[in-house]
């Protein structure tokens, strides 16, 4: 079907159909269009070779990259708390645990701890 063709099948069918429709018509003719090449005398080939080389970041500068959003964000959605409201809240629930419970809870979070990095330190070494 040429361009012609196309182009008189989408303005037959959009005078016969709503607005809405006409561009879903438009819409799909035209993503059923095969894409020619068009020719550029080398253009594109000539701008990519004068980009400089992509800049590496070392791992320090990704992870500074990551950590300052995620301080700023911290710092602003702690400054709406309040200290003294969450350090009541605390000591209620510290006073209302048990202490063998509360041992069980740290024992648990050490287990996690340790677990974190002892895989963060096999990955360093490529032992995983």
């Amino acid at each position: 079907m040429t361009i012609n063709e196309q182009q008189n099948t989408m303005q037959n069918d959009a005078t016969n159909a709503p607005l809405e429709e006409s561009f879903d018509i438009f819409l799909r003719n035209h993503l059923q269009q095969k894409k020619i090449y068009l020719q550029d005398d080398n253009f594109t080939a000539q701008v990519m070779a004068t980009l400089p080389a992509a800049k590496s970041l070392s791992r320090w500068q990704e992870r500074l990259i990551m950590l300052v959003p995620l301080l700023v964000i911290s710092i602003l959605v702690l400054s709406q708390q309040s200290l003294l409201a969450f350090l009541i809240r605390s000591w209620v629930l510290l006073s209302v645990i048990s202490v063998e419970n509360l041992f069980k809870i740290t024992l648990e979070a050490s287990i996690v701890i340790l677990m974190g990095a002892s895989y963060w330190l096999a990955k360093q070494y490529r032992w995983l």
